[in-house]
């Protein structure tokens, strides 16, 4: 048998695979109240949200007082987690 028939007949068989994420980044775009903004969002497993905002340049006022209560006891970052996740489905 040549080494062509060799590697042909000796194939990776998967039988099962599986993934998991750890962290992720998502660059977010959104308006609020007329005003534009501009953020990376990040999840991390053992280290949470944490967000960089683009524009402005600090965390707004408006967010500093979110009312996570008000928002099915959401953070800000866990609330645009779940926007961002359900246009992306």
């Amino acid at each position: 048998m040549s080494m062509v028939e060799q590697h042909l007949k000796k194939q990776v068989v998967i039988d099962w695979s599986a993934e998991e994420s750890t962290g992720w980044k998502r660059h977010i775009s959104f308006n609020y109240e007329g005003n534009s903004y501009e953020l990376t969002l990040f999840w991390e497993e053992f280290n949470g949200y944490d967000t960089f905002w683009r524009e402005p340049s600090t965390t707004p006022n408006w967010v500093v007082e979110w009312d996570s209560e008000a928002h099915n006891n959401m953070s800000f970052e866990h609330y645009l987690d779940e926007l961002t996740w359900e246009m992306n489905k």
